[in-house]
């Protein structure tokens, strides 16, 4: 299968799925978006060639008490929506588990206690049911751990998603917030026993690079591009990478965990940037990732005989999942697709 410049090949052992270059979020929609606004966004998605979609079984969680809202409620609108134009057949559906809620009468927390449902093989599977259900779909093209489960050794839980892919109820297995050495381990744990191995990972990034000294295991950080760069056969898909329109909204405080002085000089670069090409700074970072950082490590292979500018780049493969509250945002984020960005503004995009 031979991707488009307007679409990515996804990969895991032999499987392959082409995907759009561009990923549809729907975290909000069905949630913060009633159906009309909701099918109107998808809709014109779809018109402009869109395939896939993200979601996730705990959207909605977040707002039960000031929406009324629940877990599922994004999936319930995409499977109504896919239901209702009979298109079930021409998308891709990414969904994920393990960041719904352990106990029903605790909210879910982005700090300690979390509340997370964790990722042990049941509870995969019986997620796994609820989304399909949800979607009225029998399989999804790619299905994430949703946040690591730190109790269990990733080699279990690769072994877990490794049998969805072998069972038909998975295309394409992923894990999102995730340390890249955890990451690493389970993919070699699945290679080496000729099993489906994960081949899409989904962290936040943006134009940014997280503080120095900074751990987390949520961001794509250098070594992140190194690794996947090391890896064609694994993607990133970049969660947030518009950072909540704080990127065309330069007075707003950078967020955590991008708050310290070089991202103001990578900010002045992509608004340099954005102006020398009459595109938005929005634009201009959903280009970058869709044309694939190059990874800055000092000492590569081959490095011992010839210098790192002799030596090939070595970029990483990157699709951006946007969001979108409105039809004019989705346009803004889509038009990124038509941008193209010179090699010396990809060089200085790359450089850390």
């Amino acid at each position: 299968m031979n991707a488009t410049p307007q679409t990515r090949t996804l990969r895991s052992g032999t499987n392959t799925l082409e995907v759009s270059a561009v990923c549809f979020g729907i975290m909000n929609l069905g949630v913060q978006l009633g159906k009309n606004e909701s099918y109107a966004l998808l809709d014109r998605y779809f018109e402009a060639g869109g395939r896939f979609f993200d979601t996730a079984n705990n959207y909605g969680s977040w707002t039960e008490d000031t929406l009324g809202t629940q877990a599922g409620d994004s999936e319930r609108i995409l499977g109504s929506w896919l239901a209702d134009r009979g298109v079930a057949d021409e998308v891709v559906v990414a969904t994920k588990s393990g960041a719904g809620k352990l106990e029903q009468d605790r909210p879910l927390r982005g700090d300690g206690p979390t509340n997370f449902e964790g990722l042990s093989e049941k509870t995969v599977r019986t997620e796994l049911a609820g989304s399909l259900e949800r979607l009225g779909l029998s399989k999804v093209g790619v299905y994430y751990g949703h946040v690591d489960d730190r109790r269990l050794p990733v080699t279990e839980i690769a072994d877990t998603f490794s049998a969805l892919v072998e069972e038909g109820l998975v295309t394409i297995p992923g894990l999102s917030n995730t340390a890249t050495w955890r990451l690493a381990v389970a993919r070699e744990h699945s290679r080496r026993a000729g099993r489906p191995e994960f081949g899409v990972w989904q962290q936040e990034h943006s134009i940014y690079w997280p503080r120095p000294g900074l751990s987390t295991m949520t961001v794509v950080d250098t070594e992140g591009i190194d690794y996947a760069a090391q890896e064609p056969d694994l993607t990133i898909a970049t969660y947030s990478p518009n950072q909540r329109g704080q990127l065309v909204r330069p007075w707003l405080a950078t967020l955590p965990p991008y708050d310290h002085p070089g991202s103001v000089e990578r900010l002045r670069l992509v608004h340099r940037i954005a102006h020398e090409l009459g595109v938005t700074a929005n634009q201009v970072a959903l280009a970058w990732h869709i044309a694939g950082p190059v990874s800055q490590m000092d000492r590569p292979a081959g490095s011992d005989r010839a210098s790192l500018k002799e030596l090939p780049p070595r970029r990483a493969a990157m699709l951006p999942v946007i969001g979108a509250s409105s039809v004019e945002q989705l346009e803004e984020s889509l038009g990124a697709l038509a941008v193209t960005l010179s090699d010396e503004h990809r060089a200085a995009l790359d450089a850390a």
